[in-house]
């Protein structure tokens, strides 16, 4: 299971002082528009940029282009759509909105009412002078070494030793500023002379995010604006610290020398910087999470724990397990680990936060056997502290190791996952159940396996993949009934349509007992006296905790948040349900920049 990042709201950000540092006088931005996210980790925002009038936005979120006017901060869906049967990709192309998408019998990109461009690839992250003359577009999906740059009528292709994450024309069209990011984690960025196709590195080992990243120029093309997560060469190691303060910065670096000095400083993550006269846009997220409890009859969330989610019950119900980290985006996934809590009766905490399952890359919280003696979790396990999240060397598979020995051995159970999601064990311990995409399948739809379990050796005798219902078509997230005859699968329908099964330990004799929406992996459990599940579904533009009867009715609405209520676990005796509490704020802001962008870079290169 995917968890590039977690939590759950945005925010866009114009403006701010372009001053040497953070706290020389910097202007407070206005915020202009606030992003609303209720999903687990997959609604950043990405891709934005500007229009050189600066009266509009475009931006991806949620795989799926934005136009957003400024400074009101309103979106403007009927423009972007406007002419085209469907619109699944755009770029801002000086004060045009180019778009990709149907028209008729017509499938590429448009600029105006022009015929549709189908020499740009259909999922090109596309930049523009600021004119619209000329273009550069690179992949965003594999291969992502090269970017073209030219005209509508012809480009020229470049190839780089690296990923090719983010490239911006200066003022008067004549360079292009390209960012690439190599093997081992470390970015260069490159100016490529347009008439000529000259290249020059500007400098190397930036500590820049992976995948899409949007670039700034000063308007006197001495600078370029990126975002890092450190000033110095990446450390691969931590990329992989939960705790980490690697948050991603706007830095200027000197096109002429290659220094770089931050101009922006918080305690969140700033990135994807555009300047536009004597403006500055960038977006800043801002995510909450922690590790909430509820009584089984519902009632307010009550935190127990932060910056974590996902937890689990230990079989005496006084140990909460959970996943820790500070969703960093330069980071995503690869800081993920795993802590432990002491609760009592009452669900409070008697004990602080320990780890408990750390290693490098992804590590889902651990789920105890019913006798205690084993801990099962979803891992990604590398050797080394590799740079990506799909870096060659890593795992996705489940694990197994000793409950109350960190220093046991890890067992890799499995070794055919892709995507895993957490594993749990049916009640009497003899297996344990999992949801995978299937290798060489389809993305993005999850496929359930069983596990048939050797207790006193420590390892599976079996796999079985369920042959489930033919009406399910994304089985995302499977638990057992108490007494182990059935399981409860949240079925992702596609979109926002969700179902909630049950079949038995089998697959067969399926039964679907409600239609409901959610917006990501929300998960469901199953009471222990079997009366009862409960479900993340929306209610409204939030995530929150229903039940219903395992003989279907009309579901009981548990909780009534202000953020979004997800990952539901009952406690062994039935009395508390423990939750992910999750809220995600992507900003968007505006301030006036200053008339001059002198920034003093010598021997401040940090």
């Amino acid at each position: 299971m995917a968890v590039k990042r977690t939590a759950l709201c945005g925010a866009l950000i114009v403006g701010g002082a372009l001053a040497p540092t953070a706290s020389a006088g910097a202007q407070t931005p206005k915020t202009i528009a606030q992003l609303s996210d209720n999903t687990w980790y997959e609604g950043d925002l990405s891709r934005l940029t500007v229009s050189t009038a600066g009266d509009r936005a475009i931006f991806r979120r949620l795989g799926r282009p934005h136009l957003m006017l400024l400074p009101s901060g309103r979106e403007d869906s009927t423009a972007l759509a406007a002419g085209l049967d469907d619109v699944d990709n755009a770029a801002m192309c000086g004060n045009t909105v180019a778009r990709h998408g149907q028209r008729g019998g017509e499938r590429g990109w448009f600029v105006a009412d022009e015929k549709a461009i189908t020499t740009i690839p259909d999922d090109a992250v596309l930049r523009c002078s600021p004119d619209g003359s000329q273009i550069a577009f690179y992949r965003a999906t594999a291969p992502r070494d090269g970017i073209a740059i030219g005209t509508r009528e012809g480009a020229k292709p470049y190839r780089f030793d690296g990923e090719v994450t983010g490239a911006v024309f200066a003022p008067d069209g004549q360079f292009v500023y390209v960012a690439y990011i190599d093997d081992n984690g470390s970015s260069t960025l490159e100016q490529v002379a347009v008439s000529s196709g000259e290249t020059r590195a500007v400098t190397r080992d930036l500590d820049m995010m992976p995948g899409d990243n949007s670039l700034g120029i000063s308007p006197d093309a001495r600078y370029v604006y990126v975002a890092l997560a450190s000033a110095g060469a990446p450390d691969n190691a931590q990329r992989h610290v939960p705790y980490a303060k690697r948050f991603l910065q706007l830095y200027a670096i000197d096109v002429q020398t290659g220094a770089r000095a931050r101009i922006r400083s918080s305690a969140h993550d700033e990135y994807d910087a555009n300047v536009i006269g004597k403006m500055m846009y960038w977006a800043r997220v801002i995510p909450h999470k922690a590790v909430g409890v509820i009584p089984a009859s519902g009632g307010e969330v009550r935190e127990i724990l932060q910056d974590g989610d996902l937890p689990l019950w230990s079989p005496d119900g006084r140990r909460i397990s959970y996943t820790y980290d500070y969703d960093r985006m330069a980071d995503g996934a690869l800081p993920m680990d795993v802590g432990v809590i002491s609760v009592n009766a009452n669900a409070r905490p008697t004990s602080r936060p320990q780890p408990f399952v750390t290693g490098y890359h992804e590590d889902f919280s651990a789920a105890w056997s019913p006798n205690g003696k084993w801990i099962a979790w979803h891992s990604h396990r590398p050797p080394t502290p590799v740079p990506f999240y799909e870096s060659p060397g890593h795992i996705d598979d489940v694990m197994l190791r000793k409950a109350d020995d960190r220093h046991a051995p890890e067992i890799r159970l499995t070794d055919f996952g892709w995507e895993v999601g957490p594993p749990f064990w049916s009640p009497d311990g003899s297996k344990l159940l999992f949801s995978s995409w299937d290798k060489g399948g389809t993305p993005r739809i999850d496929k359930l396996w069983v596990l048939t379990m050797d207790q006193e050796a420590g390892r599976a005798l079996q796999a079985d993949r369920l042959m489930l219902p033919s009406g399910i078509r994304s089985a995302q997230w499977a638990v057992w009934s108490p007494d182990g005859k059935h399981l409860a699968i949240e079925d992702n329908q596609g979109g926002h349509k969700r179902a909630l099964w049950i079949v038995g330990v089998d697959g067969s004799a399926g039964q679907k007992i409600l239609d409901y929406e959610g917006s990501t992996y929300g998960g469901l459990d199953w009471s222990p006296d079997g009366t009862t599940i409960v479900y993340s579904g929306l209610a409204g533009d939030r995530l929150q905790l229903f039940a219903i009867s395992p003989g279907g009715g009309t579901p009981r609405r548990l909780t009534h948040d202000s953020e979004n209520i997800l990952h539901p676990r009952f406690s062994p005796d039935g009395r508390w349900i423990a939750c992910s509490r999750l809220a995600k704020e992507h900003l968007i802001l505006s301030g006036a920049a200053p008339s001059e962008l002198r920034l003093k870079l010598e021997g401040r290169k940090e």
